[in-house]
């Protein structure tokens, strides 16, 4: 069975940055595909968000050029694991390139918990891959540690080898397409299971095992707590809330405000029937998480510095 879609409008390009979301997330999509339409360097690209059948662009954001679009799988990803928290739609991305085959040869999939800062995203789509199906970057737990065995891989039985975070990919669509990566993913996914439980993510890096190039960590800032002082001091483009925590429910406070305060302003606008994002109150820092906070950091600056390096142009590693 193959994917397909229904389109808003035409595609205006040959490449597109594509966000799928479920209801839940709609929100967010649109306030990434703002700010990526709003800063970055030039808008070559189409801006496409999969959503569910009836989903309009509010008319605050006329001004973005959203192109939306609904997904029928008809059963594609029965078997693959869901857990409460989500919905198919985590596995949309991968029949993305499916999907979009007949109208883009480069995909930038985005998660919707991301800030965008802007950069140079039409030089991160020329990027040549080497022949590989995609560029993405690692999971935070190698940055620093870049030999870490991660828990996926020893769960299934495979060796160390470099993992990345599938909250942002850089596809080409040929190359996905022509090394049968979706139905690969399907085929690994149904055998385990009842072994896997990170959903697209770990089914990708099961089945690619280190065959992907690397993107530098600024196109994929997972936040953490032990690198937050360095996101300041870098050209981060893309700020990735990864985890349960994010700017929409953070009452405590452990991320920086302003990402709180600038979703705040956002849904206030365009979805107003939202409950008010709270931020937290400048008296109400905690001393002990600032110091621990700095302690983390400081622990990690050398390793952290050590890992940037490996990326002169500040887009792929440097072999």
């Amino acid at each position: 069975m193959q994917p397909s879609k229904t389109t808003s409008r035409p595609a205006q390009s040959s490449r597109a940055v594509v966000f799928c979301v479920d209801e839940a997330y709609l929100p967010f999509a649109f306030f990434a595909a703002s700010q990526l339409w709003h800063t970055s360097d030039r808008n070559d690209f189409d801006i496409v968000i999969c959503a569910p059948e009836g989903t309009h662009v509010p008319d605050t954001l006329s001004d973005v050029n959203i192109r939306l679009a609904t997904l029928a799988t008809d059963g594609l990803f029965d078997g693959l694991f869901i857990d409460e928290r989500r919905t198919e739609a985590v596995y949309h991305r991968l029949a993305l390139p499916a999907v979009f085959a007949e109208e883009y040869d480069r995909l930038l999939y985005l998660d919707a918990d991301i800030f965008v800062h802007g950069g140079q995203f039409s030089a991160l789509f020329d990027v040549d891959l080497g022949g590989h199906a995609l560029a993405a970057v690692r999971d935070n737990q190698q940055w620093t540690k870049p030999s870490h065995h991660m828990h996926d891989f020893a769960n299934m039985g495979i060796g160390p080898e470099k993992y990345f975070n599938s909250g942002v990919m850089l596809i080409d669509v040929a190359a996905y397409q022509s090394q049968n990566i979706l139905e690969r993913c399907i085929t690994y996914g149904r055998d385990n299971n009842d072994k896997l439980r990170q959903h697209d993510q770990e089914l990708l890096n099961c089945v690619l095992q280190g065959n992907w190039a690397e993107l530098s960590p600024i196109w994929n800032w997972q936040q953490p707590i032990r690198s937050a002082y360095f996101e300041v001091m870098v050209p981060v483009a893309i700020t990735h809330f990864i985890g349960p925590r994010k700017p929409w429910n953070d009452a405590a406070g452990q991320l920086p405000p302003r990402f709180a305060i600038a979703f705040r302003a956002f849904l206030n606008r365009h979805f107003p029937d939202m409950n008010d994002i709270p931020v937290v109150k400048a008296s109400n820092v905690s001393t002990a998480y600032i110091a621990r906070l700095t302690i983390k950091n400081i622990l990690r600056a050398g390793k952290l510095r050590k890992y940037l390096r490996r990326f002169p142009d500040d887009i792929l590693a440097d072999e």
